[in-house]
């Protein structure tokens, strides 16, 4: 209990304390002790408009340098107009269990976050307006959510949902989870997907007015809608999917990968 109450006071001052030290050009490093280390951890970031960078480390807490614009606004008095800086507004970050949280109050401030973390960590990371989300060096599960922004992450080991309206998704694999899903979906980008010439894959490939191209030959399935129906008390549901399969190295873990405007391309990583 008394260490429940110890790190939940933490994250409240640390909310405190960024409120009063924002609106520098320069980030503030923030580091996060965590309740097991060596164990799994959990990060979760949901801001309105944010760059957000996360990198995986060998180490046993986690490091955030966390920038907040400051914007732009103006205080009028009887002496005359003058601009404001600082007092963007605050953050806050809490850890629990393994599970740490960053949220802010600041909506309309645009927060620049670079996350040092354990590589083996989950990531459910979102933001909405003029955003840009970045993963490297990261095992784990995989939740990338950018309105309108691009999505990328480098030598990931597990499975990943990501999901943008209108920019590109590119995702470079150091192996696929055999467990986990793997979707990628963009309405208005391209999406990549880079594999280790060693891994094998399903790629079921839903690209209406793009093109797909491949470094890989591919298996490419004879096309057949599929027919899904699930039923219960409250009604059945059907869902016809008629998408490209195809497999690389013998296939294995499914990847989905679907956009409306954009290309799809499979290649090797760099």
């Amino acid at each position: 209990m008394n260490q429940h109450i110890c790190r939940t006071a933490m994250a409240v001052a640390l909310s405190l304390w960024a409120a009063a030290a924002m609106g520098q050009s320069k980030p503030e490093t923030i580091t996060v002790p965590l309740s097991r280390p060596g164990d799994p951890v959990s990060l979760e970031i949901d801001l309105i408009s944010a760059r957000i960078e996360v990198i995986g480390e060998d180490r046993k807490d986690a490091q955030f340098a966390i920038t907040m614009g400051s914007g732009e606004r103006k205080i009028k008095t009887p002496s005359g107009v003058r601009s404001l800086t600082g007092g963007g507004g605050s953050f806050s970050v809490d850890e629990r269990d393994n599970k740490i949280e960053i949220d802010s109050d600041s909506h309309m401030t645009k927060v620049t976050i670079v996350a040092r973390v354990p590589r083996r960590t989950d990531l459910d990371l979102s933001t909405v307006n003029d955003g840009e989300i970045i993963v490297r060096d990261i095992t784990g599960t995989l939740e990338l959510e950018n309105a309108n922004g691009p999505i990328t992450a480098t030598n990931i080991s597990g499975s990943v949902i990501a999901e943008t309206l209108n920019d590109n998704i590119s995702i470079t694999f150091a192996g696929v989870n055999t467990s986990g899903a793997t979707a990628l979906t963009s309405l208005n980008g391209d999406i990549t997907v880079a594999l280790p010439p060693n891994v094998g894959a399903e790629f079921r490939i839903d690209s209406a007015e793009g093109e797909i191209e491949s470094d890989y030959e591919l298996d490419v399935k004879a096309s057949k809608p599929t027919v899904e129906r699930s039923e219960g008390r409250r009604g059945a549901s059907v869902r016809v999917e008629d998408v490209v399969v195809a497999t690389v190295n013998g296939g294995g873990p499914v990847i989905k990968m679907k956009t409306l405007n954009g290309n799809v391309r499979i290649g090797r990583p760099k």
